[in-house]
Formats: C-alpha cells, sequence, structure tokens
C-alpha cells in the first residue's frame, strides 16, 4: 500500500520545508511538495538540516529517533567503541533509506542531498555555500 503512504504536488512557493507532521513528512524544494511516511532516518536528515556545517557524531544521531538528542553523547569516542560502530551503522542505513525514499518521490531533492549529506562516525549536511539553503524544519 505504498501509494497510500505518500505523494508529489507542485507549489509555486520557493520555501523549503522538511517537517514532520504525525505520522507523515512534508517536504518543499525546488517547488515540489512530497510526503513521506515516518522513517528514522528522515528523523536523522530534519536534526542534520537544522546544523548545516556541523559534525554531527553518529551516536548522538542514533538517539534522535527517539527523542534523545543529548549533545554530552558526543563526548564518546568516535571510533573506538562499539557503541559507536553500531551507531555508524545504524545511522548510515537510516540515512540511506530515507535517501532511497526522498529519491524515488523527488530526484531533484533526493540528488541534492546525496550530495551535501556525509555519513560515518561525524554526519553533516554541508550545502553549496553559494546556494545557502534555509530549511523549515
Amino acid at each position: 500500500m505504498e501509494s497510500h503512504s505518500s505523494h508529489v504536488t507542485a507549489t509555486p512557493s520557493c520555501a523549503t520545508i522538511f517537517r514532520k507532521e504525525g505520522e507523515y513528512w512534508t517536504i518543499v524544494y525546488d517547488g515540489l511538495v512530497c510526503r513521506l511516511k515516518d522513517i528514522k532516518g528522515l528523523h536523522h536528515l530534519a536534526y542534520l538540516l537544522r546544523q548545516p556545517g556541523t559534525k554531527v557524531p553518529a551516536v548522538e544521531l542514533s538517539g534522535v529517533a527517539c527523542g534523545q538528542t543529548d549533545r554530552a553523547v558526543s563526548d564518546a569516542p568516535l571510533r573506538s567503541s562499539p557503541p559507536a560502530e553500531r551507531a555508524r551503522l545504524t545511522v548510515t542505513k537510516a540515512i540511506k533509506a530515507a535517501l532511497a525514499k526522498i529519491s524515488e518521490r523527488h530526484p531533484t531533492l533526493g540528488q541534492h542531498l546525496s550530495a551535501t549529506i556525509r555519513r560515518g562516525y561525524l554526519c553533516s549536511y554541508t550545502p553549496d555555500p553559494r546556494n545557502p539553503i534555509q530549511w523549515e524544519t
């Protein structure tokens, strides 16, 4: 029943929105509106979009979908601990799945995010500084 979980419409607005609304996310980019059913990777992406250029440890992002966004988590060793490696794998997989869903529904945004989202022990959203985007999240 995937056809009921998302849709795309055009909008004249030049707003950029990445916002959770109930069980769905409303995403607006380049004049198109896309609605996607909630998955963990969308929470991770929204968190990164709120902080362009900031390197966020995967261990911090792993708590985002659960509502835990404690920056103290970033003090954990980045590469030497099993929890850090689990977080890196889990967050990378979740973001990859979210990017695939976005690319299916909104190829232009999928290309933009694939080029600007970095995954690993440290994750980030790094848009082109010549064309900054202000996301409404």
